[in-house]
């Protein structure tokens, strides 16, 4: 794997997220991104990728919430206008930033991946559903997504809302599926627990 062009990548992202990122932005910074990248990596090694598809994952994976430092809606489209910029310069292979840009562009929700390297990358990008730290995850996206509402939303209409992405959210890669999905389902069963007891609270 070309190291150097995932080190150029890696400490660019870096410093561009950490000196750029909205404050308001409490969940997608620096920290979301290197978690995005870890993630990658593992999925990529699980579902066999060759080196260098692996590296063009992962450069979507640095890449992909760049355009959260602009706007909230149709950043993906932010973000593949510096990945194009910054892997030109770099002379990186013209082919290559076409199936990166196609990775990116294939995580906005709803998610229609069509090739491994989206289909790794969207599962990259919401691997939080199948873990243990989702709910430590969905607390930071919340105060996040109440700064740009501009007011705070009940618990019950918050649970309403995440029942309903992670009911709406599937994995695409084998490895995902094997690892991820009995998680998923464990963090569902409790959010919609917490939901019952809400609803029977105010009842």
């Amino acid at each position: 794997m070309q190291k150097s062009y995932l080190n150029s990548v890696g400490d660019y992202v870096s410093s561009l997220l950490t000196t750029r990122t909205p404050i308001e932005n409490f969940y997608h910074n620096v920290n979301h991104t290197e978690e995005v990248v870890k993630s990658a990596i593992e999925i990529g090694i699980g579902e066999k990728l060759s080196e260098y598809e692996l590296e063009m994952v992962l450069i979507a994976a640095w890449f992909l919430d760049v355009g959260y430092i602009e706007k909230t809606d149709g950043h993906e489209k932010v973000s593949v206008k510096y990945a194009k910029k910054f892997l030109t310069k770099l002379h990186y292979p013209s082919n290559k930033i076409k199936i990166i840009v196609g990775a990116i562009l294939a995580t906005k929700i709803p998610q229609k991946p069509k090739n491994k390297f989206e289909k790794t990358l969207c599962d990259a990008d919401v691997f939080h559903l199948g873990k243990e730290t989702f709910f430590d995850r969905n607390d930071k996206y919340r105060v996040e997504f109440e700064n740009y509402l501009g007011h705070k939303l009940s618990e019950r209409d918050w649970l309403i809302k995440t029942i309903d992405f992670v009911i709406n959210q599937n994995f695409h890669t084998d490895y995902a599926k094997r690892n991820f999905n009995d998680q998923k389902k464990e963090n569902l069963r409790i959010l919609n627990e917490q939901l019952q007891q809400i609803t029977n609270n105010t009842d």
